[in-house]
């Protein structure tokens, strides 16, 4: 399993272990829902297309290696296109901030915090997917905390 830990108390960066090892950093941006993806093997960009509307994209050397599509804004839903694969990854419970991932009907992993009161997360999905795709799909459940929380303080 691998897991986000925020790099400081306010940060909105992730550091990125797995068995206790560092694997990666992801440095969020604040304002936008933008990302950037150190790994060993070299630099991601998160992005969505546009400012307010578009896909959400996981993109290395100009090429695009993932794509997900909020179908609707008000839904913690999104439909991602990995190669050779098409899922779900979607909020298991309005009273849960727990992600679940699906292919069809079947449950393949999740994504949930690590406590309460804590802004680490637990990425458990497929060991021997890309380090990068599921590091994106974690980035997609903690945009939609983000926003989740941005709306309970307006």
């Amino acid at each position: 399993m691998l897991e986000a830990i925020p790099t400081d108390i306010f940060a909105t960066n992730f550091r990125l272990q797995q068995q206790n090892n560092l694997v990666g950093e992801v440095d969020t941006s604040v304002f936008r829902e933008k990302a950037r993806l150190e790994l060993e093997e070299g630099t991601y960009e998160l992005y969505r297309e546009g400012r307010f509307s578009g896909d959400f994209l996981l993109e290395r050397n100009g090429n695009i290696v993932a794509r997900a599509t909020k179908p609707r804004a008000l839904q913690n839903r999104f439909e991602v296109e990995l190669p050779n694969r098409n899922l779900v990854l979607r909020k298991l419970s309005v009273f849960s901030r727990r992600f679940g991932l699906f292919e069809g009907e079947k449950q393949i992993g999740s994504i949930y915090p690590a406590g309460i009161f804590t802004r680490r997360a637990n990425i458990d999905l497929p060991a021997d997917w890309p380090l990068a795709t599921r590091i994106f799909l974690f980035w997609l459940a903690f945009l939609m905390w983000r926003r989740q929380k941005q709306a309970a303080a307006s």
